[in-house]
Formats: C-alpha cells, structure tokens, sequence
C-alpha cells in the first residue's frame, strides 16, 4: 500500500503539471454554434448574433482557450439592443455554443424628439429599422424620465390579454403632462386614461358608456370621455358653444322707427336716417 501510494502521488506530480501545461497550450475550435430560442424571429439571425459578437470565427482556432473571455462576450451580447438575454458555453473540445433570446417587441414607440423604437416587456428598445416590421401596438407622444414609454406597459398587457380591449384600442398617446389618450377604433373621439391605475375599473366603464350613453345621445356627441377620475365618465360636447336663445327685445317688438323723438337714437344708426324713414310713414 505504501508502495501504491508513493506511485500514486508520483504520478499525480508529473500528470498534473502536464495536463496544466497541455491546457494552456490548447486552442479554440473554429466557428461558432449560435441557439435561437426562438428561430423565427424577425429581429435578429445567426449572422447578427456572430456581429454582436465582434469576433472572426475563421480565427478562433489561433485563439488560447486561457486567453478567451467568455463574461466579456456575454455581457456585449446581453447589452445588444437586439437580444433579450444570451449564455456562451466553452465545450471540452474548445468550441463555443451560444445561446440568445432575440427581443420580443411589446410596442413601436414614435416619440417626438428621437427616431421610433421598439420596446419589449422590461423597456429594452430596439431600433426600427426598415429590413423588417410588426404588428405591434403603438405608442405616440413625448416620453422622458418622468414619463417613459416603459410606464404604459401595464396598460398594453391588459389591452393585448383583453380581446374587447384589443379590438377596441387603435393607438396610445402619451401628452407631455403624462396624460395618457387612448385613440379608439370608433372614429370621432378620443378616451383620456389619465394614467395606468385601475385599468380594468377604467375599460369597465368605457364599456359601460359605449353600451348605454354613446347609442341614446348620439355618438357624434362628444369628442372626449374621460375615465382618468375615480368612478366617473365624464364626456365633453363636441359643440362647446351652444347657439343664444333668441329672446325678443323692445326694439324687435316695436320696430326701430317707433322711436319716440326725444329718445335718443343707437349708436349706430344715424338721428338723419330715422327722421327721414318717419316721414316716409303712411
């Protein structure tokens, strides 16, 4: 057993040092094999995965596996706008097997001071550009850090999990006090949200308008329903001015040529005028 053991440890003190040396000697294997988790997306193929990468993959073989940096290349690829998440895996046999989300888009964002984006659930954005695009909800408006585009994604969850909701919002605007318009599919008016508290209370009552209010007073009535306050609709005329009632006067009852002479004439009739019109009487 001693003998055994003294062997053992002999050999362990030459194995070791050599498999270190080996290792430190061995290079990567050329090409990389990219995952898609989901293979039909639209935003980003294998060959955009390899150019986030920022790597010749003709070249790895040169590469030290000591030498290369897995983390560094996880975190350029996570940090793509094109990608939701990524994992890079070094085999025994040096090769390399990266796994990516591709980004799922939630909303098309059109803001007023920057180029039009996507954003997916988390408010990652993506650029917009022209090789492809989806069918996604839209959000228009003015969106910064008080108020960002990522804040209505509550209320684009419900509305896309909600089939009355979906069918019935065409377009989410955000104002730049962060009052949130909703632009329905029924031409005509608009629906001030106010913000993304208690929107399934705030769809309960829209539909509550559309099937009792808008068919008995009319649905060319009113331009603006709001649902911003708590437990009201409150809906606002089309036509603000409504037209003066026409109520007679003395001078439409009398005429104006019933003056009596010593009452001063309007204004903006000339004294001459009515005198000559009174002598014309019969």
């Amino acid at each position: 057993m001693c003998i055994l053991t003294v062997l053992l440890v002999g050999w362990l003190c030459y194995a070791i040092p050599l498999t270190w040396g080996m290792a430190s000697q061995a290079r990567m294997k050329k090409g990389v094999d990219i995952r898609l988790s989901d293979p039909t997306s639209k935003f980003v193929d294998a060959r955009d995965v390899i150019v986030e990468l920022g790597i010749d993959t003709d070249r790895l073989g040169s590469v030290l596996r000591d030498s290369f940096d897995i983390d560094a290349l996880e975190k350029r690829l996570k940090a793509s706008d094109k990608l939701q998440d990524a994992n890079i895996t070094m085999l025994s046999d040096g090769s390399l097997v990266v796994d990516v989300d591709p980004m799922v888009p939630v909303a098309r964002v059109f803001d007023t001071t920057r180029p039009s984006y996507y954003i997916n659930a988390s408010g990652k954005r993506i650029s917009a550009e022209l090789r492809y695009h989806i069918d996604v909800p839209v959000l228009v408006g003015t969106f910064g850090s008080e108020y960002p585009a990522q804040r209505l994604l509550p209320l684009l969850s419900y509305i896309a999990s909600d089939s009355t909701a979906n069918a019935m919002i065409a377009t989410v605007t955000q104002e730049p006090d962060g009052n949130i318009i909703l632009v329905p599919n029924i031409v005509g008016h608009v629906i001030n949200f106010g913000d993304t508290s208690r929107v399934a209370d705030k769809f309960a009552r829209l539909r509550t308008f559309y099937r009792h209010v808008a068919p008995t007073k009319g649905w060319a009535t009113y331009d603006t329903i709001a649902v911003k306050w708590r437990d009201r609709i409150v809906a606002t005329r089309r036509h603000k001015e409504l037209a003066p009632i026409p109520i007679p006067t003395d001078e439409d009852q009398t005429g104006i040529l019933d003056l009596d002479d010593n009452e001063p004439a309007p204004e903006d009739i000339s004294p001459e005028i009515i005198e000559d019109q009174k002598r014309t009487l019969p």
